[in-house]
């Protein structure tokens, strides 16, 4: 309460400085924090004790006899309480018979094997949901297996089957040199030239400004006939 006191008190003296010339200077504590020691001045000092009068002593006699009374007033009553408690908790322990205990033991078995079965039942239902649930995924990701499986399959099939087409065409040790004949009768160019018009002109002995189709002379054809 002091202590708030003193919050109140400092706050009001903030609110003053603001109001208040610029000039001025405040202290903020009006007096020295309980947390600072006693000052050596006054280590020794005995503080006088302040006399009261008359009417303050009786007020404070009259207070302290007000509350002793309502501390006796009230341990009593905590004190009888705790001793009505205690007589009746042992008279119910004493009128209880060991058929009656037991039976309170068997009511406590039975109820505890409800609660047990209640819960069981809530656990297998609840495992029986999550097998479904489990069982349909797993299901889901077989199909999508065999699925990827399938035309991983048909992609390695047509991937033979082109193979096998293209072996019919392989240079082999057999049809070796019918290969070699064949690419002798056969001479490949594929040298081309494109003019200003867009014309393709295949081959080197393709006359220059003539048709794409007019070829020129071969090189030893020009020579015979020079």
């Amino acid at each position: 309460m002091f202590r708030s006191a003193l919050t109140v008190l400092s706050q009001t003296s903030e609110t003053k400085i603001t109001n208040c010339s610029i000039g001025l200077e405040f202290v903020r504590w009006r007096r020295k924090p309980r947390w600072l020691p006693v000052a050596k001045s006054k280590v020794f000092r005995i503080p006088e004790k302040k006399p009261q009068t008359e009417d303050e002593k009786l007020e404070l006699l009259r207070l302290h006899n007000h509350y002793k009374t309502q501390m006796r007033s009230m341990r009593m009553y905590l004190r009888e309480e705790s001793q009505r408690i205690r007589e009746t908790s042992t008279a119910d322990h004493l009128v209880e018979t060991p058929e009656q205990e037991e039976q309170e033991f068997q009511r406590c078995v039975d109820l505890n094997k409800e609660w047990n079965a209640k819960i069981a039942g809530e656990r297998n239902a609840r495992l029986a949901k999550e097998y479904a649930e489990r069982r349909e995924f797993i299901k889901e990701r077989l199909e999508l297996a065999k699925e990827r499986e399938e035309d991983r399959l048909q992609r390695i099939e047509e991937i033979v089957r082109k193979e096998k087409e293209a072996a019919k065409n392989f240079i082999t040790r057999e049809n070796i040199d019918a290969a070699i004949e064949t690419a002798l009768a056969n001479p490949l160019d594929y040298n081309f030239s494109i003019d200003l018009r867009g014309n393709l002109y295949h081959g080197r002995t393709t006359v220059p400004g003539g048709s794409p189709d007019q070829k020129q002379p071969e090189p030893e054809l020009l020579a015979a006939a020079n």
